[in-house]
């Protein structure tokens, strides 16, 4: 499993945002930190690319609505199949509803899911709860 390597203690978790837009990633971004090591990625490409120079992560948040989003999916599977990557992915879509981003984040234990546009803090939350620094899930499932 990726983990954490080399890390200065004083860093949270580290966290990958996987977006096609500089937009999302800065505001992805800003409310990660400092909470969290952010480190960013233009697509699936960049993401694999980061994860093949070492790169090692506790979480991954992913833009579904990027134009190139068809390498998503084969992306995430690589994450297990070939980077035995068992940590949270959070997917992030202005294509779900509030409700069934809830339910699918409170019926599984690897994918969660977030509508966008999300309340402020609503994926600090997240991925705090998801990483264990946090206990409060169904807070962030509704706007």
């Amino acid at each position: 499993m990726l983990g954490r390597s080399r890390r200065a203690a004083s860093r949270g978790p580290r966290v990958m945002v996987v977006s096609e837009s500089p937009l999302l990633r800065l505001a992805m971004g800003r409310e990660l930190s400092p909470l969290f090591e952010v480190v960013t990625a233009l697509g699936a490409p960049s993401a694999d690319r980061r994860l093949d120079v070492g790169v090692a992560l506790d979480a991954l948040v992913v833009d579904l609505d990027a134009p190139e989003r068809s390498g998503v999916p084969e992306f995430l599977a690589r994450l297990v199949a070939e980077r035995d990557f068992g940590g949270p992915r959070i997917l992030v879509s202005s294509r779900f509803r509030p409700e069934m981003a809830a339910a699918f984040s409170g019926s599984c234990l690897t994918h969660f899911a977030l509508a966008r546009p999300w309340r402020p803090g609503a994926l600090r939350a997240l991925v705090s709860s998801v990483l264990g620094t946090s206990t409060s899930l169904r807070a962030v499932g509704t706007r």
